[in-house]
């Protein structure tokens, strides 16, 4: 599909040679290309404990399949996901086999990013938008979790893939369905991937939003206007139909309204629009739990290098296309309504999460490798070789923290030490409750009856029960994702009138256990944290005691 008045030249540079065998361009560099990347999402996949939304995950798909169903349905969801992973939980360590499809639709996203950046600017475009995808600490972490996001994601990219192609050749858009040609699997592979992410997710909504606005663009660019628009209109009815009896009955099953589901999110802040930007669009390594982007040892000049690139690169590759409008309105604005119009709406209604933009991390990798592409297009082919890995080695360097870094809290180990020091009788008390459906998960099975027998209580609770001779077990440790920001150094303050504790552990870097005996209530007021205790190592191993304060 091509036309003068709706395309512009591709540098050669950027072409595939056509003395290459169609097999090779077709299949084989796609192939390699998800296998690449599902190698690296494989890495360490089973190691990483749940964090919360995982449990509820685990906790859904152990159920029959109509109870399931009602579950998902009543909790905002679409089943589809968890039917498919229910399938998976006869095959062995669910930590592992419940992500696994996650994974391999996370390099199935980066794939589809290949393809897409390679019929639209060539090759080496293509290249690298997925080596920019692949790469990514944050896209890599989500293709890690038990959860529908990167399925979700590889479909809206089948989606983007129709509609970049349809902007390639608006005049071939704008014929009738009933007229043979690639437009019409192009409208095809929009309306069928949009309506199978809107069955995986909801959050495919705002990109249906955004298809239209895009096909509003190109109809501006059309001699054919009217039909453009009636094939628009088409695609968007196949959708309805497809997805739309699946949301009549969310609604008709679900007992609070939809936004509901959003209560918890915590208000706008500068610094959390700049943790959604970093992790998803700019390569940082963000912590799954809370609303933070994490330390690592990567030097912050590089960190800081790939920002620059990948932000001028993507800028560049924009730039380039302002020639060819109905592309640069598919990947520009596909890239940016969705964080935008997230930010605007968190103002009145707080939205923002580094999930409900992921996808659009896909047409921004793009705009950078077309970018990337076009710049490096001036160097020899040798030097066009050792460009691209001296980048693909340059991000490789930025991942590498993110396989050693504790981005979800160890709740596994934490189970493991309240399991053999937790007594009948003693009381464990918990900053954030959302721990106790995890620790049921990794709690031994005949631990589980002690130490959550007494656990579900407050602090005067612990402090009655200290009162009447029983030991108080204070954990400390976020579970999932929430507007509390009562943070260690607070929750210490809190349980000052438990007195002087007899010892601090660390299950991992970031959960606390604080042992306070009978005979130390009262002993200690508004009691000073002490320093900050150095993780375990090994973090599977029970840290040695720290010296009580006060």
């Amino acid at each position: 599909m091509s036309n003068p008045s709706t395309t512009m030249p591709v540098p050669a540079e950027l072409t595939a040679p056509r003395d290459f065998a169609w097999l090779r361009q077709a299949v084989v560099l796609p192939v390699l290309i998800f296998s690449i990347a599902l190698v690296l999402r494989l890495i360490d996949l089973g190691s990483r404990p749940f964090w919360l939304d995982e449990v509820f995950t685990l906790q859904r798909v152990s159920l029959k399949p109509a109870a399931l169903v009602r579950d998902s349905l009543l909790n905002h969801h679409m089943p589809s996901f968890f039917l498919m992973l229910s399938a998976l939980m006869p095959l062995g360590d669910p930590q592992f086999w419940l992500r696994v499809p996650s994974a391999a639709f996370g390099a199935l996203s980066v794939t589809m990013v290949y393809l897409i950046g390679n019929r639209v600017a060539g090759r080496s475009a293509g290249a690298f938008a997925a080596l920019i995808l692949c790469l990514s600490p944050t896209a890599l972490a989500f293709s890690q979790e038990a959860r529908s996001y990167t399925m979700e994601m590889s479909l809206i990219l089948v989606a983007l893939f129709g509609i970049a192609m349809l902007a390639m050749d608006i005049p071939a858009a704008s014929m009738g369905w009933r007229e043979k040609g690639a437009a019409r699997w192009a409208w095809v592979a929009f309306a069928l991937g949009s309506a199978a992410a809107l069955d995986v997710l909801g959050d495919g909504l705002p990109w249906v939003i955004t298809a239209n606005l895009i096909g509003l663009v190109m109809a501006t660019k059309s001699a054919r206007r009217a039909q453009l628009l009636r094939n628009l209109l088409a695609a968007d009815l196949v959708i309805a139909a497809l997805s739309g009896p699946f949301y009549i009955m969310m609604a008709m099953t679900v007992e609070n309204g939809f936004t509901h589901s959003f209560d918890w999110i915590p208000p706008l802040t500068g610094p959390r629009i700049w943790y959604n930007i970093g992790s998803i669009y700019l390569m940082r390594v963000a912590d799954s739990v809370t609303f933070k982007l994490m330390t690592v040892s990567t030097p912050p000049a590089l960190i800081w290098l790939i920002d620059a690139g990948l932000i001028l690169s993507a800028g560049f590759g924009a730039w380039r296309l302002r020639q060819r409008p109905g592309l640069l309105a598919a990947l520009g604005l596909s890239f940016l309504i969705l964080p935008v119009a997230t930010i605007v709406i968190s103002v009145w209604k707080p939205l923002l999460l580094p999930r409900y933009i992921l996808w659009s991390a896909a047409p921004f990798a793009i705009l950078a490798g077309i970018g990337a592409s076009i710049a490096i297009s001036v160097l020899p082919r040798r030097g066009r070789m050792i460009t691209f890995g001296a980048i693909a080695a340059l991000l490789m360097v930025n991942l590498l923290p993110y396989y050693s870094v504790e981005t979800k809290p160890r709740w596994d180990i934490a189970a493991q030490m309240l399991a053999s020091e937790v007594a009948p009788g003693d009381v464990v008390y918990l900053n954030d409750k959302g721990a106790l459906p995890l620790l049921r998960v990794y709690l031994p099975p005949g631990a589980v009856p002690v130490v959550l027998k007494d656990s579900d209580g407050d602090l005067q609770h612990a402090e009655a029960a200290q009162l009447q001779g029983k030991r108080v077990w204070a954990v400390f440790g976020h579970a999932g994702q929430s507007s509390s920001k009562r943070e260690w150094p607070q929750f210490y303050q809190h349980i000052a009138p438990l007195g002087t504790p007899v010892q601090i552990q660390m299950a991992g870097n970031r959960i606390y256990i604080t042992e306070f005996d009978a005979t130390s209530h009262g002993l200690t007021e508004n009691c000073v944290p002490p320093a900050p205790l150095t993780p375990p190592a090994p973090q599977s191993a029970m840290p040695a005691p720290v010296a009580p304060c006060g």
